[in-house]
């Protein structure tokens, strides 16, 4: 049991419940579709689907490699991506109803506070 600490486009950071390991999920390793990075969700959304995993989510993950003299921990994710997270990169990436996507911010005038 782990909980997702850190969302990166490359991977999941995970932090195991037991023993507090840190450790990481490489994106790559995803199996199913390929997932894309919403900074603005923190998450890691799933292009087919709309399922993803979001910072905080609690996980369960399988050890695949250990590096002792890095300290590296190299995880296998087993739990599905949440519906949920999917909704809010959805609206994230100008997708879903309309009232619901979200617009760039445009700078303010400059030289005002």
């Amino acid at each position: 049991n782990a909980r997702v600490s850190g969302v990166t486009a490359t991977g999941l950071f995970v932090r195991l419940a037991e023993t507090g390991a840190d450790g990481f999920v490489p994106a790559s390793s995803l199996m199913g579709e390929y997932y894309q990075h919403v900074e603005e969700a923190r998450a890691l959304i799933g292009s087919r689907t709309g399922r993803g995993y979001s910072l905080g989510d609690a996980v369960e993950v399988r050890l695949v490699e250990a590096i002792p003299m890095a300290g590296a921990l190299r995880f296998e994710m087993l739990t599905e991506g949440k519906p949920s997270a999917g909704r809010a990169g959805s609206r994230l990436m100008g997708k879903g109803p309309r009232h619901l996507r979200m617009k760039p911010k445009r700078p303010g005038p400059r030289g005002r506070r």
